[in-house]
């Protein structure tokens, strides 16, 4: 419900007849609790854009963007001749759902298509580990896959830096940071979902603040990253960048099989 109030907002701050922002929430009217849903609305959304020949690209509510990716996810399946993005964990070598995105086409409109009938046809299966295997990208094995699936090629981002994670960590490079999911580590002390609520909302207060908005006007083409790569410890953005300094690593920790 307050995504979808959030969403509605938005587009109607923006100008219904020029934004290109839609909301669609398919349980709006609906009797009952507000909140229900399902994995499968989002993967809904990705299979009808792909079908209408329209690049996908989803991520997770619990994510930050630092800046406009876009251009960079298409470059990046350009020259990799990719036909799906995804982010991994720094600690393992497997997919995570946080980021996806999807080139359209005939192979992957079909690829997916039969992929989200397989996972609503198989609702004790998760929708990770399917699209792992189903990718052939690790050695896992799911129930009744479904036979002669088009061929896609699958690439992993960047998770030391560009895209990163909290699971793992990321090596603290903020001039290549774009993206951030906060997912939960091998071990949390306090609850996971507390922290991160507070961890994204402290960012997109800052970002939001009058005081970010005039330096960044007032710095010219100057991305949100490289203020807070900048930041001191005494500016007003340092405790904002303290929130991912705290979960960087040295080093890269060895990738464990995906679970």
């Amino acid at each position: 419900e307050a995504c979808r109030q959030a969403c509605e907002a938005a587009a109607a701050a923006l100008g219904s007849a020029s934004s290109s922002l839609a909301c669609w929430d398919p349980l709006k009217g609906s009797s009952g609790d507000p909140e229900r849903g399902s994995i499968l609305q989002r993967h809904a959304m990705v299979h009808l854009l792909l079908n209408l020949g329209i690049d996908a690209l989803a991520f997770d509510f619990d994510t930050f963007w630092f800046s406009d990716a876009r251009r960079r996810l298409e470059d990046i399946a350009e020259a990799e001749g990719a036909d799906v993005l995804m982010t991994r964990h720094l600690d393992a070598d497997c997919f995570n759902m946080g980021l996806l995105y999807i080139r359209a086409s005939g192979r992957t409109a079909e690829w997916y298509s039969r992929y989200l009938e397989w996972l609503h046809q198989h609702p004790y299966e998760r929708e990770q580990r399917g699209v792992n295997s189903l990718l052939g990208f690790t050695q896992q094995r799911v129930s009744f896959p479904p036979k002669n699936l088009p061929s896609v090629k699958p690439v992993a981002l960047d998770d030391l830096n560009e895209f990163a994670s909290s699971r793992g960590g990321w090596l603290g490079d903020w001039s290549k940071l774009k993206f951030f999911h906060w997912v939960n580590p091998a071990v949390t002390l306090t609850s996971w979902g507390a922290i991160k609520f507070v961890d994204l909302m402290a960012l997109y207060e800052a970002a939001l603040h009058h005081n970010t908005a005039s330096e960044l006007a007032r710095a010219g083409p100057f991305s949100f990253t490289a203020a807070l790569g900048f930041a001191t410890p005494d500016s007003f953005l340092g405790p904002i960048r303290d929130i991912l300094d705290t979960l960087t690593v040295p080093s890269a920790p060895e990738r464990q099989a995906c679970w």
